[in-house]
């Protein structure tokens, strides 16, 4: 995480916190690195207050029903998680229109 990252964003707990191992970022594909990248640095440009974010991405792990004991290999994963976070606020934000479903 960059220096510039805040503390309320590198020490998040409860459902949203980021995953780690050793104490360090856990990332299993480059776009997962990129879309934790964006959103922080949306929130850091003052794009969005960052308990907006969180507060999203928690949404979305809830909705998701997951139960820890027992996690679905289908289900989706934490980033898959903070992208559809991310979309959502940047089309509550006015940043990005929301995607086309049909």
């Amino acid at each position: 995480m960059s220096e510039t990252a805040r503390e309320d964003i590198a020490n998040m707990d409860g459902p949203a916190a980021l995953p780690r191992s050793s104490g360090e970022l856990v990332f299993h594909d480059t776009w997962e690195q990129r879309v934790f990248a964006i959103a922080v640095s949306l929130c850091e440009q003052g794009h969005y207050p960052w308990d907006a974010f969180r507060e999203r991405l928690i949404a979305e792990i809830d909705a998701a029903h997951e139960d820890p004991w027992h996690p679905d290999p289908g289900a989706p994963g934490y980033y898959e998680h903070w992208l559809a976070a991310l979309e959502k606020v940047l089309a509550e934000t006015g940043l990005a229109p929301p995607a086309n479903t049909r």
